[in-house]
């Protein structure tokens, strides 16, 4: 026995189907209604002051959160620029027995207020003599070739 049966679809008749002979008026006619019938429009949730004050305070938290990055980043490219002018001063003397190699600045006790404001000392951290220098640079020589 045959179970299958044939149903007629919901979304599609053939009385809605354009025949192909028709004229090119009727069809302008047809897509001129459907361009002027009234169309349903997007609803759009009404403005809370939940959301506004949210945005607000998600802004003022990005931009105080910018201000800071930008403010250490003054910071440090201060310090690094302090310490590579030191140390280029330090190995610019030849005449001296101690050279300094590697130092960091020091400003008061350290707080945010002294960090931005004062003026930074640099204390050399790591001191070499003279001659450990030369030595170095030679053996560097010798490996080169």
């Amino acid at each position: 026995m045959n179970m299958a049966t044939t149903r007629s679809s919901s979304g599609v008749s053939r009385a809605n189907l354009k025949p192909r002979g028709t004229a090119p008026a009727a069809s302008a006619r047809q897509d001129a209604s459907f361009a002027a019938a009234p169309r349903m429009a997007a609803a759009t949730p009404a403005p809370s002051a939940l959301r506004d004050v949210s945005d607000i305070i998600v802004g003022v938290a990005l931009i105080l959160g910018v201000l800071a990055a930008l403010l250490l980043l003054t910071l440090y490219t201060r310090d690094s620029m302090l310490i590579g002018k030191s140390l280029n001063e330090q190995s610019q003397n030849k005449t001296a027995t101690m050279v300094c190699k590697d130092g960091r600045v020091s400003r008061g006790d350290d707080s945010l207020r002294d960090r931005i404001v004062e003026d930074g000392v640099f204390v050399c951290t790591d001191w070499r003599t003279l001659q450990a220098i030369q030595q170095e640079e030679s053996e560097r020589g010798m490996r080169k070739y």
